[in-house]
């Protein structure tokens, strides 16, 4: 069996200067952009516009996000739902000056988007047991808006539980070592968060 680390010796410490080095610029990098552009949530927390369709045929999902994404429209969420020819779309498009979706404007993109991936469609779908109509491709379903499924209460929870794991870390560490092993863990850990959450930014 071939061992990797058989004769393993790395200099952990010498080479300390060049992990200050890497996680300054990240820690200032990420810290210029919050400061200048926040974070840029997801719609599992902003909420956003579902725009349900079918179309006349099965249709690739990358296609779609593709399409979406061209359109202006990144980090859409698209399901099959019911059948092969029925999907969910859950975009969103903010209010210039907010954080709120425009539920009106989505819907907009979004049937335009797709319109440049299906080809014609874009019509209110028939009553139910009747087809599309002649000539075009997909038609809407529904579409309204809808809420977060991560609200701000359970952000504040996580962040809550993150700060008393800190104290509990702390504890134990100062307890069962020293109180400064325990230190360390924590600044570790915080360090750890604060540069991932700069990375991402």
């Amino acid at each position: 069996m071939i061992r990797i680390f058989a004769k393993a010796n790395y200099d952990f410490i010498g080479l300390r200067r060049y992990a200050y080095g890497i996680t300054g610029v990240i820690l200032f990098l990420g810290i210029v952009f919050l400061s200048t552009f926040g974070l840029n949530y997801s719609i599992e927390f902003t909420g956003g516009t579902l725009v349900q369709i079918t179309t006349t045929k099965k249709v690739d999902v990358g296609s779609l996000r593709t399409g979406l994404d061209q359109g202006g429209i990144p980090g859409s969420e698209i399901q099959s739902f019911g059948s092969d020819t029925e999907y969910t779309i859950r975009a969103r498009i903010v209010v210039a000056g907010s954080d709120a979706n425009n539920t009106q404007a989505t819907a907009s993109a979004v049937k335009a988007a797709i319109r440049k991936v299906l080809g014609e469609g874009g019509s209110t779908c028939p009553a139910a047991g009747t087809s599309i109509a002649t000539g075009q491709n997909w038609c809407v379903g529904r579409t309204e808006a809808v809420g977060p499924k991560v609200g701000g209460e359970l952000r504040q929870q996580a962040f809550l539980l993150i700060f008393l794991s800190f104290f509990a870390v702390l504890a134990y560490l100062a307890y069962r070592f020293e109180w400064r092993f325990g230190v360390a863990a924590v600044l570790a850990t915080l360090h750890d968060i604060c540069t991932t959450i700069a990375f991402i930014s």
